[in-house]
């Protein structure tokens, strides 16, 4: 499974290489944060709200080279914190980066590790991105239930009807490698949409973002982020990410325990 794992990381990182050659406009600084709020539904739990703020920054190390990293605090059904980090390639159409994943479930006592590979290609007026994410962190037990990473195919397309409007709509695919990949059901199928305008600077509304799969889970926000300095369009494509917001790509999710066997009769146990 670690081998599936690996050659689909490398899939996504040569297919964006193969794809991007060519001269690439120099990385540069750059940075945002959103505030968010919504509804959200994982393996093994009941619908909740969910809120919080989600933050990243991209530096630039060389022309082509930069470490981008992120955090995000959210609420709902329990206290969340992430982070993640790692490197990121700039080339002509486009930009890959390959992340380290980390998020703590304060109520479950959960701590997820995952590791993410993305890319995206870019033309005139489209975006095509994909991401893997594949856990690595162990199984945790708690309360009747166990706690596990699920991976996670994401495909997306982004098109700009102009260079301050952005809409997005794909597919996913989860629990299909890793321990949790029988619970609940085994493999997800589904889709992703959403919708961002650039009000003024540094004003983004993200009226809405929304990611399902057909085992019942679910997350659906809207938010308000700030950028400076660049047209929507522009931003979009000065680092990389896929258009989520309140939680890891991929990520934990929850499943309830067998019941333990009865203990065994005994027909001639004493008194």
């Amino acid at each position: 499974m670690k081998t599936k794992s690996s050659l689909a990381l490398a899939f996504i990182v040569f297919f964006f290489l193969a794809k991007s050659l060519g001269i690439a406009v120099d990385l540069k600084p750059v940075g945002g944060i959103t505030g968010f709020g919504g509804a959200e539904r994982g393996g093994g739990n009941s619908a909740s709200g969910i809120g919080g703020l989600d933050a990243f920054g991209l530096l630039p190390l060389a022309k082509d080279v930069g470490l981008q990293g992120g955090l995000f605090l959210s609420g709902g059904q329990g206290f969340r914190f992430g982070l993640n980090a790692g490197p990121v390639l700039n080339f002509a159409s486009g930009k890959v980066g390959l992340f380290l994943d980390y998020e703590h479930r304060a109520r479950e006592d959960f701590n997820y590790v995952g590791l993410r590979g993305t890319g995206g290609y870019y033309f005139d007026r489209f975006d095509a991105l994909l991401s893997y994410s594949q856990p690595v962190s162990s199984v945790h037990r708690v309360g009747g239930q166990k706690f596990t990473g699920i991976n996670e195919l994401q495909g997306i397309l982004r098109f700009y009807p102009t260079n301050e409007i952005e809409v997005n709509g794909g597919f996913l695919v989860n629990s299909f490698a890793g321990p949790g990949r029988r619970d609940n059901g085994g493999v997800g199928v589904g889709g992703s949409v959403g919708l961002s305008f650039k009000v003024f600077d540094p004003v983004v509304i993200q009226l809405i973002q929304a990611k399902f799969d057909n085992r019942e889970r679910y997350r659906v926000t809207s938010g308000i982020q700030l950028i400076f300095g660049s047209p929507l369009q522009e931003f979009l494509r000065e680092h990389v990410s896929l258009p989520t917001t309140g939680g890891t790509p991929g990520g934990p999710k929850g499943s309830n325990l067998p019941a333990p066997p009865p203990p065994p009769s005994c027909t001639y146990c004493p008194g």
